[in-house]
């Protein structure tokens, strides 16, 4: 089943077999460190290294989705192979499952993944999991390629598989202050506790990335406030989606939503102070030219007078 994925961004699997009652597989060499390599050598990347990684693991993964009904189960920093020319390669599909071949299949005693990365429904053990499982996946890496901090970092395995299911993450923008908003926003969606929240499809999550590297906000809203794994802070304010006037955040109020109130009101009180320090900018401006308007008439009348004392 790899074998049968050719991308520029999937490590091509070349041969499969088995030695001595030991299974095998023969990929391709791809010169360079994983992603997980380089955060333990440089720490936190710069945003937009960390999104053009992205873009290019979502382009592997829609075309696995898409053309082949396969999803990784296991995308994580360790799992994507930077060439040396820059490429990434997404490596590691010995967990993947081809949807309606079963060629893994799940029981109660068995989970698919790596716990600091995988989705709440692959925590549970859950039937039918579908890509976005592995979107879930991808917002996990971002977040430890954003801060630099490995999500539910020091636990054991059986206790962050509990947090992925009931647990929450800091707001990056908390361990990382010089990350954007839309950025923030956007790992808030991919994250969400439950697969209805997150992005319908691989497309949707590719044009929101693309909007995050462009400097812009996500197109998809996000749902009600505390269904992600990622929280939303006091330091990121409310915002609302491009051309409407609804609220990124809409459905239930709950404490984030609280949280988020009191931040809007915080952001409506400094548009208030902008709006009155530009009103005065105007009338001193007004009053200005209404002086300069007088100046000029009080000139004219004794520029006139002087001339009439002249010819006199």
């Amino acid at each position: 089943a790899a074998a049968s994925m050719i991308h520029p961004n999937i490590v091509h699997v070349i041969d499969a077999g088995e030695q001595d009652g030991r299974g095998y597989y023969v990929m391709e060499y791809v010169p360079g460190d994983s992603v997980g390599q380089q955060l333990v050598k440089t720490g936190a990347f710069l945003e937009p290294e960390a999104l053009r990684i992205a873009i290019e693991v979502a382009g592997a993964l829609e075309y696995g989705w898409t053309d082949h009904k396969t999803i990784h189960c296991d995308i994580k920093p360790d799992n994507l192979l930077q060439h040396r020319n820059g490429r990434i390669k997404v490596a590691d599909l010995g967990l993947a499952q081809v949807l309606g071949l079963d060629i893994v299949p799940i029981d109660e005693d068995m989970t698919l993944g790596t716990p600091n990365y995988f989705a709440p429904e692959q925590a549970l053990v859950e039937d039918g999991l579908d890509c976005r499982a592995d979107m879930y996946a991808l917002g996990a890496s971002l977040y430890h390629m954003g801060t630099g901090q490995l999500p539910f970092e020091g636990l054991d395995p059986d206790v962050v598989a509990e947090k992925q299911v009931h647990g929450h993450l800091q707001d990056p923008i908390d361990l990382n202050p010089k990350l954007s908003l839309g950025f923030c926003y956007l790992l808030e969606k991919l994250m969400a506790k439950n697969p209805r929240d997150r992005h319908r499809d691989w497309s949707e999550v590719i044009q929101d990335l693309r909007r995050v590297s462009e400097g812009k906000m996500i197109l998809h809203p996000l749902a009600e406030a505390g269904i992600s794994t990622v929280l939303h802070s006091e330091q990121r304010p409310a915002v609302r989606s491009p051309g409407t006037g609804t609220p990124w955040l809409i459905g239930k109020k709950g404490p984030q939503t609280r949280a988020i109130g009191r931040s809007s009101a915080t952001s409506h009180r400094s548009q208030s102070t902008v709006l009155l320090q530009q009103m005065s900018i105007r009338s001193q401006a007004s009053m200005i030219w209404l002086y300069a308007l007088l100046l000029v008439s009080v000139a004219a009348v004794l520029y006139g007078v002087t001339l009439l004392s002249l010819n006199h």
